[in-house]
C-alpha cells in the first residue's frame, strides 16, 4: 500500500508524535488532514498537501466529518500529564482519554477507512521487571500508579482488535516505552525527559532528581516510534500489537548524566525521595518487530537527545 498519494488524518498533529508523522507523511507524498484543538499549534511551513482544521474529537459527529474520504488514520489526541499529574488526575486521564479515542476508532470503521494506526504503551504491561513480550499485555493488572491509563489503553487495544475483526478496517498497534523528541511537553505537564532538559537548560546546581535515580526505563526517540508505526500499519495491520523501544534499558541517573554532559557542566546530584516515581522498572522485549518486520530503532539516546535539546533551544 504505502503512503504516497494517500488521504491521511492525523489527529493530535500539534504533539510530538503528530509533528513528526505528518512531516514525515509529507515526505512520503501523502495528502495529509492534520488536527489541532485549543491552544497548540502545528508548528510547520504551508504545504500544497497539508490541510490544519480545528477539530474536537469529544464529539462522534466531528470524527464522522474529519475521517470521510481518508485511505489511513493515526490517532495521536492524548490528554498527558508527567508523574505527578498522573497521580493528581487519575480520573480525567481516563475520561479525556477514553472518550475521543472511541470516538474516533467507530468513526474509522464507519467512514470506512481503509487503516488505521495505534499507538499503545507499555504502561498496560503487569508489574514486572524482565523485558515483557506482547503477549503479556492483558496478564494480572499494571502497576498501580498507571491503573487508570493501562486499562484506558488495555481497552483501545481491545476495541482495535474486534473491529479489525468485525470490518474492512484493518489496525496497526504498536506499545511504545517513553518516548521523547521536539515538540513534547516542555512544562508542568512534561515526562521526565523534558522535565530534566529545562532544569539542566537553567543550569540548575544541585540538580533535583525524583526518587533516588535507580528507576530503569527505554527511552525511544519520536522518529523512531513514528516510522515503526508506519511499517506495522502499512505491513502488518492484524490487530495484534508490536513493542517499539531501543532495547536498552537506562536508569535515571544515567540518563541526567547524559543531559548534563550535552549541556558540558557536573552538577551535583540531589535525589528528593519524596517526589513520585511510578513503577522501578519498565523495558519491553523487542524481538517480535526485529524478527518479523526487521525493525530496529535508528537513535541512540545521545543522539535522541542531542536533537532535541538543539530543538528545545530554538525554540524555548
Amino acid at each position: 500500500m504505502g503512503y504516497n498519494n494517500k488521504n491521511v488524518l492525523v489527529t493530535g498533529a500539534a504533539g510530538i508524535s503528530g509533528h513528526s508523522m505528518v512531516k514525515r507523511l509529507l515526505d512520503e507524498g501523502s495528502n495529509v488532514r492534520a488536527t489541532v484543538y485549543n491552544t497548540r499549534k502545528l508548528n510547520l511551513p504551508e504545504h500544497k498537501n497539508l490541510e490544519v482544521i480545528k477539530a474536537d474529537l469529544d464529539s462522534h459527529d466531528t470524527c464522522l466529518e474529519i475521517t470521510k474520504d481518508m485511505d489511513v488514520v493515526f490517532n495521536f489526541v492524548a490528554f498527558i500529564r508527567g508523574a505527578k499529574g498522573q497521580i493528581e488526575n487519575q480520573v480525567d486521564l481516563v475520561r479525556n482519554n477514553t472518550v475521543p479515542t472511541i470516538n474516533m476508532l467507530d468513526a474509522c470503521v464507519k467512514s470506512k477507512v481503509d487503516k488505521v494506526g495505534f499507538i499503545g504503551s507499555s504502561t498496560i504491561y503487569p508489574d514486572v521487571d524482565y523485558p515483557v513480550k506482547e503477549e503479556e499485555g492483558f496478564v494480572d493488572n499494571p502497576h498501580p500508579s498507571y491503573m487508570g491509563v493501562a486499562w484506558m489503553k488495555r481497552y483501545s487495544e481491545i476495541i482495535c482488535k474486534h473491529f479489525n475483526d468485525i470490518s474492512d478496517t484493518d489496525f496497526g498497534i504498536i506499545r511504545t516505552t517513553a518516548m521523547y523528541g521536539p515538540y513534547d511537553n516542555f512544562n508542568e505537564n512534561g515526562h521526565v525527559i523534558p522535565q530534566l532538559i529545562m532544569k539542566a537548560d537553567k543550569q540548575m546546581n544541585p540538580f533535583e532528581i525524583w526518587g533516588d535515580g535507580s528507576q530503569v526505563r527505554d527511552f525511544v526517540y519520536v522518529d523512531d516510534v513514528i516510522d515503526a508505526l508506519l511499517l506495522v500499519t502499512d505491513k502488518h495491520a492484524n490487530g495484534e500489537p508490536f513493542n517499539v523501544a531501543t532495547g536498552i534499558p537506562t536508569t535515571v541517573t544515567q540518563l541526567v548524566e547524559t543531559i548534563t554532559d550535552i549541556y558540558g557542566y557536573k552538577p551535583e546530584f540531589k535525589y528528593d525521595l519524596t517526589k513520585p516515581t511510578q513503577i522501578p522498572k519498565r523495558v519491553v522485549d523487542v524481538s517480535k518487530i526485529s524478527d518479523e518486520l526487521n525493525w530496529t530503532s535508528k537513535h541512540s539516546l545521545r543522539d535522541g537527545l542531542q536533537k532535541t535539546i538543539q530543538w528545545y533551544k530554538e525554540n524555548k
